[in-house]
């Protein structure tokens, strides 16, 4: 698929350039290159849309990559971290709002807005999207290569905690998240205990389980580990976002998914503007340019996570082998589990949860 470039032409030493950008226009007679600081999860951006954006508006990206939400959040709350854009998972966001560590959105400069999905535009971290906008979104569950396990072997998170028998048989094979929040949450599916409760009962029971667990696992990983591993066979089965092995996949067709029978988290990445961005212009250049059709599919077709604009618009430009992988698009039939924002008190707890099984 062929992407759109505008080409600038300069004559007699430079012609002024003004390109009209959903209401506002953006001019391109800078001498020198403005810079774009971007902070997003570990293999989640076609590197070509980078190249494509900077091409296109002369602007020069820095791009770098964290591998759990935490190490994001905690750029916010120490001012940003000199990022112009940072990709925040959903349950940060109503914190970073709260502390107003974000800058609201000027929807005027996001008109590609109108292309979302209706169930992203009234979703439950930021109804009306003031502060953020979706860029991706995806399931949580466990990634598995059959040279190594039987398909039908793992069938949830029943076996990433069995201590008696899968455990050991793969023991240095499994891993589970970095991002300690799904790893609590893989918990409490697990134990059936209700995802709004955090009582000093529940803490424990989730420690006790965690801490049993973690001698048999490789590690805690994020996807730029997983995902070799995985293929590889370093690895035989994981925690993982849905899309990460989905890449793992593509280089190994023994990688599958497995939607966990406890029920898979559903999430939403968002885009948002820190603070102390140097740039909020070219921040939200670079939302609505990842909001148009061409450019999303683009991604969707790298990264294959499912984009929140609306299929209709995505149809013939997104692989449909893509459209029909339930590692990507769910089926209606899988037991799917919205998450919930949670407050500075559940993240500290989360913290100490994290702590006490990590700990010697």
């Amino acid at each position: 698929m062929k992407l759109t470039r505008r080409h600038f032409i300069y004559l007699a030493g430079a012609v002024a350039v003004a390109t009209a950008i959903g209401g506002y226009y953006w001019l391109s007679t800078r001498s020198e290159k403005r810079t774009l600081k971007i902070y997003n999860y570990s293999s989640y951006i076609n590197p070509d849309i980078i190249k494509d954006f900077e091409a296109k508006y002369n602007v020069k990206v820095i791009y770098d990559e964290y591998e759990s939400a935490d190490e994001a959040f905690a750029k916010l709350q120490l001012g940003g971290g000199g990022y112009d854009l940072i990709v925040l998972t959903d349950q940060y966001v109503p914190q970073a709002v709260k502390k107003g560590l974000i800058q609201p959105l000027n929807k005027e400069k996001t008109p590609n807005l109108r292309n979302l999905e209706s169930l992203f535009l009234e979703n439950r971290f930021d109804p009306g999207l003031n502060y953020s906008v979706p860029y991706a979104w995806g399931t949580t569950g466990i990634g598995i290569n059959t040279d190594y396990v039987e398909e039908g072997e793992v069938s949830g998170y029943e076996q990433l905690f069995d201590t008696k028998g899968f455990l050991p048989k793969h023991k240095g094979k499994v891993s589970m998240l970095e991002e300690f929040l799904e790893v609590v949450n893989a918990a409490k599916l697990y134990l059936g205990i209700p995802l709004d409760d955090w009582s000093d009962q529940a803490v424990q029971k989730i420690i006790d389980l965690l801490r049993s667990q973690r001698d048999f696992l490789a590690g805690y990983y994020g996807a730029s580990v997983y995902i070799p591993a995985l293929a590889k066979g370093d690895l035989h089965a994981a925690q993982a976002w849905s899309g990460d092995v989905v890449q793992a996949q593509s280089e190994n067709q023994k990688v599958k998914y497995v939607l966990p029978k406890e029920g898979a988290y559903i999430w939403i990445d968002f885009m948002t503007i820190p603070k102390n961005s140097q740039a909020p212009d070219l921040a939200h250049l670079w939302i609505n340019y990842m909001l148009d059709p061409e450019v999303a599919a683009k991604n969707v077709n790298y990264i294959y996570y499912p984009s929140p604009i609306r299929k209709e618009l995505l149809r013939g430009l997104v692989d449909e082998q893509i459209f029909s992988n339930p590692a990507i698009y769910p089926p209606e039939t899988a037991k799917l589990i919205q998450t919930m924002p949670i407050s500075e008190e559940i993240l500290s707890i989360i913290e100490q949860i994290s702590t006490a099984v990590k700990k010697v």
